[in-house]
Formats: C-alpha cells, structure tokens, sequence
C-alpha cells in the first residue's frame, strides 16, 4: 500500500512531469554521444573497470551522419560522454569542430588527468562551450584512493593551467565548472573544497554517488521506500554508444536494455518505437519499478538525484 506522503508527492511530481512532456519536442533533447568508450581511471563509483563490451572508436563517417540526423530535428545541444574519457577519442577536436559548424552548443565531462599545455591550446581553438572537471577531494589520498590510477597533483596543476590560459587569453569560453561527488571518503571537505575553487571556476557541482557501481546489488536505501517517480532524464537525454546503440539510460553502461540503433534507423523512428514507448508509459504511471534496471536505480526513489549548485 502506497503511504499518503508518497501519493502526496506522486501528484506533486506529476504536475513536473508533465509540464516537461506537455510541448515536448526532439529538439528538446541533449545527445551524448560517446566517441569512445575508453578511460584511463578506475573511479570507485563507477562501473566502468567491470564493462564488458568492445572497447572501440566512432569512425566519423558514422559520428557524422549521427550528428546530421539529430541536427535535422532540430537538436542543438551535445554532449561528449557515457563511460569514457573524451581527451582519449582522437577525433575528439575534429568532432568539436564539426558540430560548432553547424550552430551546435557542447558540453563534455573529463577527469581531467590529460589536459596538458597541448590538449589546452586545442580546447580553446575548438570552440567547446562548457567543460565540466571531475575532482573530489583536496587531498592527495582521499583524491587518489577514488579516482583510482590518476595522481592528484597532475590533475590539480591541469585545472589550474586551464584557468589561468583562459584568463590570460581573456575568453569566455569555454565555461570551466567542477563536479564533486559526494561520498562518504570526502564528506567533511566540501566547505574545504568550495573555498579553494569557488573563486577560479564559473561553476562547482556538489552531487552524490548514485550508487550506479552498485546496481547488481540490492540497494539497501530503497527498503523503506514504497513510492517510485518518473525519470526526467528519458525526456532530457539521448544517449547514443559508440557502436552506435542507444541503451536505456546513463546507468546502463554495458547497454543491457537497448531501444535502438543508428546503424539501423534513425532518431525519429527510435524515439516512437514500440520499446521506448513502454518505457516512458511505465515511467509515466509510476510503474518503473516493473523495470529491473530502473527499480535498483535511486533516482525513482527519491524523485530523481538534485545537484546542489553551491555557486
């Protein structure tokens, strides 16, 4: 039996849901793409050491007719990540550069570890809009101890290089924002965190481990929860593999539920497919948990993860 605060708060939620969905259009959505599905780190919060699919590259022959289907619809914001390290993808400038030719807007995440003076140089030619670094800790071991195979003051000296060039190139693009996860290693440093960076950054992102590393385990935060809640990202985000696939969410690394193929069809007729059609339905009637990836995933238990921007 559902508890009167849970229907309380389905009713709230629907009236979100349903403003997000009320005029909602292909060109509403962010594509990621990921280029390649190749990291240098074995961060403790994510899945990717246990990945088991093929290791590979986008040609970008296939990126680009990609890219010219969803420009087609409209579609203008990009982003440049699943399970990967975008400063690995060779291609990754020439992608940039691509897409900004084409009016496009893209943001990509990078743990940052191999932003040399180089890679520097060629983010700011590229015309990138938004980047978005990954440390979590001011500390050389906390740092080390969750981002795994990357040294704390290669990746702090990258950052703080990418900064300063920018400054002294006088640009203001592309944004340079930090993401923090939160967890229970670095839980007492965010204030410390905060002070040292809120001044050099245009952003800094507090958010918390989703568990997602977790996700073939029960998890124990949803035994007292009764009450699940649609996910808004099915409505914000589109993420493409780089074979090509299109897997149920950012939680699927390994592309377990697959709701369609560029190597076989194109966005519009993914989008209306019969899958993605019972997904978003189940969504919708708060039925997700009848999803066996989406009922271990917290976002439905909690209506969805909030990043708390502390800027």
């Amino acid at each position: 039996m559902i508890a009167n605060n849970d229907i309380l708060n389905q009713k709230a939620y629907q009236s979100i849901i349903n403003a997000k969905i009320k005029n909602f259009k292909l060109a509403d959505l962010m594509i990621s793409i990921e280029p390649s599905n190749v990291c240098n780190a074995e961060c403790i919060m994510c899945p990717y050491p246990k990945m088991t699919r093929k290791k590979e590259i986008m040609s970008m022959d296939f990126f680009k007719t990609i890219a010219a289907d969803c420009l087609s619809n409209g579609i203008k914001n990009f982003n440049f990540n699943f399970y990967n390290e975008p400063f690995l993808d060779p291609h990754i400038f020439e992608r940039i550069k691509f897409l900004k030719s084409k009016g496009a807007r893209i943001q990509l995440f990078s743990n940052a570890s191999i932003i040399d003076q180089k890679t520097a140089k060629q983010i700011f030619n590229s015309g990138l809009d938004e980047i978005i670094l990954s440390i979590d800790s001011t500390t050389k071991k906390n740092y080390e101890s969750i981002r795994k195979k990357l040294n704390f003051e290669v990746t702090t000296n990258n950052i703080l290089h990418l900064i300063e060039k920018r400054k002294s190139l006088k640009l203001k693009y592309p944004k340079i924002k930090l993401n923090f996860v939160e967890q229970k290693i670095n839980g007492a440093e965010l204030k410390e965190f905060q002070s040292f960076w809120a001044d050099k950054v245009d952003k800094i992102y507090f958010s918390c481990d989703d568990q997602r590393n977790e996700i073939s385990r029960p998890l124990k935060n949803l035994n007292n929860k009764t009450s699940t809640f649609p996910c808004l990202r099915i409505w914000s985000e589109l993420i493409i593999m780089s074979n090509g696939r299109v897997p149920l969410c950012c939680v699927d690394y390994d592309g377990k539920i697959i709701l369609g193929d560029f190597n076989k069809q194109n966005l519009k007729k993914i989008w209306g497919n019969t899958s993605f059609k019972r997904i978003r339905k189940l969504h919708l009637d708060f039925k997700a948990d009848r999803i066996p990836l989406c009922k271990k995933c917290l976002n439905l238990y909690r209506m969805n993860v909030r990043i708390m921007d502390h800027k």
